[in-house]
């Protein structure tokens, strides 16, 4: 009798802890709401609307700690809330006069995935022509016959040749 209610409690404690590692984050929840207080305060809610406006971000903060401490059902119900009272904030600075200060973007305007425009390449040491060099100038002319920029570095550690 006692082994079984033993095992009981074990089976109990087990299934508890299982619930709470399988629990789900409301990651959805989170990044509507914090996109909903962007948006309202675009439109100035926070002048506009302030106690709707302290309502969403007073729901927004309580859902933050909660989330970060992992208590998740009450995490997505106060960001729920705060998001609710952050649209309703900016309806309201709409309907006061509030204007956006932009347009929203068009995500399919311009693909991210679009290339950039190849520049043209840089001539690559040794592969530019070698300008002519008149003996007088007193420089010698280099084995490949091209010399190298100036200020370039030199193979093998030598300081630059100056003209």
């Amino acid at each position: 009798m006692n082994l079984g209610l033993k095992w009981g409690r074990v089976l109990l404690s087990f299934m508890m802890a299982s619930c709470s590692v399988t629990a789900v984050r409301p990651s959805q929840q989170m990044s509507d709401m914090e996109v909903s207080m962007k948006a309202a305060l675009e439109v100035n809610a926070d002048t506009l609307a302030p106690e709707i406006y302290r309502l969403a971000s007073e729901s927004a903060l309580v859902a933050r700690k909660e989330y970060k401490f992992k208590n998740f059902l009450s995490a997505k119900k106060y960001a729920e809330q705060a998001r609710g009272y952050a649209e309703r904030a900016e309806f309201e600075a709409i309907r006061n006069g509030a204007k956006r200060e932009s347009a929203p973007q068009d995500p399919l305007a311009t693909p991210s995935y679009a290339p950039e425009p190849v520049a043209e390449a840089a001539p690559v040491y040794g592969d530019a022509p070698a300008p002519a060099q008149s003996p007088a100038s007193g420089g010698a002319s280099s084995p490949g016959g091209a010399q190298p920029p100036a200020g370039a570095p030199v193979p093998g550690g030598a300081a630059p040749p100056t003209q």
